[in-house]
């Protein structure tokens, strides 16, 4: 199964947020800090390409 990625670079920043995300539940609260960070810079890429 194949399927063309609008924006590899989304994916690729997802995928490390949610690797964040689930270092906050297992590890330490902490790392809820470069999650959000990763998706404001996530949002900020979405923001510019609808434009």
């Amino acid at each position: 199964m194949s399927f063309k990625v609008k924006n590899p670079k989304v994916v690729v920043y997802s995928i490390i947020a949610l690797f964040f995300l689930y270092l906050t539940f297992a590890v330490d609260w902490l790392f809820i800090i470069p999650a959000v960070i990763i998706m404001f810079i996530n949002q900020k890429e979405l923001m510019k390409k609808s434009k």
